[in-house]
């Protein structure tokens, strides 16, 4: 059953690359930024990849994941950095599977993990964060130990050297040691306590080793500050359910709902209460609750501690090669599966790229920029930033791209939606920044987008040259594109517009 599972688990967590949308590219040239030294302070510190606002302070928070990346592709191309993802998902999920198989029983924990594996596989995107989730994975599996010795604790701060420069999330492994801590000092072991709380400063001190010092360790606080965009995957459960139906959030609600129950069953039962399991509880349902980004690493969380509270229903250390338990906890798991899946049948066939490396054809549109020799300043929108760093930088630079943070708070609300919305505003943008191209993601569903790209159509000064599943590029019509636009404009008669 347990190799069943993590199969299970790979499938599902394992798709095709769509560049276009995806941060990877970025990350992927930051890494090799970073290892550049006369280009090492600019990619740290500003926003080094567009030409709005190139001196604007930006903190990359994330470089060390970006040099991994980097490393990887250079190695063994995107098909490597597919399966470096499925290689640190499975080992995270290993982990915390085993936390909570050590917690209950094998046959609760199983269990427990087909009900979650909806929110397990719900971030497929390759991004630092899952490096926050195999050291989350690491820090509470060394942490639940039984016995915790000082050669595993103090492999913590040197894990915490390294998560700092991998991903914003690293206060997660100081939250983790600080609550085991607190448990400690509560049930009075006075030498546990002693030994975390030494743990806990030689994690804090290597959290002050990442090139913005005092600074980068209260980023995690502050990037919200400046952020002038409305990111999906940072919304509440509440804001979204009044304005789309979002699949995942019923998955998340329904895991909710169990959680709380499993704490019911503790009470009910005067079961001992784990104190870390408890405070642990809060901690990631306000993190589910308020951004939806975090319903993988609830559910990674959640799995341990309902595993704990529900420890009694199966037997103790159940065997799962006894043939009865055997076809009585597979045949339940299957129904769930099958019930899980197919709540929402439609979210699920989104998700039908399964394997490695890139979805078809989503380099031709860059490949056609370069070969053709096309000529910026480009015009693009929010998701496709990445995409055209990693295929056009140093050449060309971006006008935006999906970095909030990176950009002054104003410029989204009073210069990049209002441009898109508005002709006039356009126009006015257009001739301050003087665009030659613009290279759109054709399946941007913001209404302003939508807008944009119909006032395009129909505008006679640009051309559409190129189009396919992902992209779509138009050119001004002057002289320098002049023999483009005889090669190539695509009749304006192939496009429609469908609500």
């Amino acid at each position: 059953m347990t190799t069943f599972l993590l199969i299970l688990y790979g499938v599902l967590i394992s798709q095709k690359i769509n560049l276009v949308t995806a941060d990877l590219g970025r990350h992927i040239k930051n890494g090799e930024m970073v290892l550049q030294e006369e280009a090492r302070q600019e990619v740290l510190n500003t926003n080094l990849y567009s030409y709005t606002f190139p001196g604007f302070p930006f903190m990359n928070h994330h470089w060390g994941s970006g040099v991994i990346f980097y490393l990887v592709h250079k190695a063994f191309g995107f098909n490597g950095v597919s399966a470096l993802f499925l290689i640190v998902s499975l080992t995270t999920f290993g982990l915390f599977f085993d936390i909570a198989r050590r917690k209950s029983s094998f046959g609760t924990a199983f269990l427990v993990s087909i009900l979650l594996l909806p929110l397990l596989v719900d971030r497929t995107e390759i991004r630092p964060e899952m490096f926050s989730y195999l050291l989350a994975g690491i820090f509470f599996w060394i942490l639940s130990k039984k016995e915790k010795t000082k050669k595993w604790l103090m492999i913590l701060p040197l894990l915490l050297l390294f998560w700092v420069n991998l991903h914003v999330y690293f206060f997660l492994g100081l939250f983790l040691i600080g609550i085991f801590l607190l448990e400690a000092i509560i049930k009075k072991n006075l030498k546990e306590a002693k030994l975390l709380g030494e743990v806990l400063l030689l994690s804090i001190l290597a959290s002050f080793l990442n090139p913005a010092g005092i600074k980068g360790i209260f980023y995690p606080f502050l990037i919200f500050g400046n952020y002038g965009y409305r990111v999906l995957e940072n919304q509440s459960v509440w804001f979204l359910d009044k304005i789309i139906k979002y699949p995942p959030s019923l998955y998340f609600k329904i895991s909710f709902c169990v959680l709380c129950l499993s704490w019911v069953f503790v009470f009910w039962k005067r079961k001992k209460i784990s104190l870390s399991g408890l405070i642990l509880t809060f901690f990631i349902s306000y993190f589910g609750w308020t951004a939806v980004r975090n319903f993988t690493l609830f559910g990674f969380f959640a799995l341990p501690v309902i595993s704990l509270n529900l420890n009694g229903i199966t037997k103790k250390r159940t065997d799962e090669h006894n043939p009865l338990r055997y076809f009585l906890v597979s045949s339940l798991a299957v129904l769930l599966i099958f019930i899980l899946f197919l709540v929402n049948i439609s979210y699920w066939q989104t998700k039908n790229s399964f394997g490695f490396g890139l979805k078809n054809g989503v380099e031709k549109a860059a490949e056609f920029f370069k070969k053709e020799n096309l000529k910026g300043p480009v015009f693009n929108n929010y998701d496709n930033g990445g995409y055209l760093i990693y295929y056009l930088s140093p050449r060309e630079k971006v006008f935006v791209d999906n970095r909030p943070e990176a950009y002054p708070k104003g410029f989204f609300d009073q210069i990049y939606i209002p441009m898109q919305e508005n002709n006039d505003r356009w126009k006015e943008m257009e001739q301050k920044y003087n665009f030659n191209t613009v290279f759109f993601y054709r399946h941007d569903l913001t209404p302003w987008a939508q807008t944009f790209l119909v006032n395009r159509i129909t505008d006679s000064s640009w051309a559409p040259i190129y189009v396919d599943d992902f992209s779509i590029i138009f050119v001004k019509r002057n002289e320098i594109n002049k023999e483009l636009i005889n090669k190539f404009e695509l009749p304006k008669e192939m496009f429609t517009v469908t609500n």
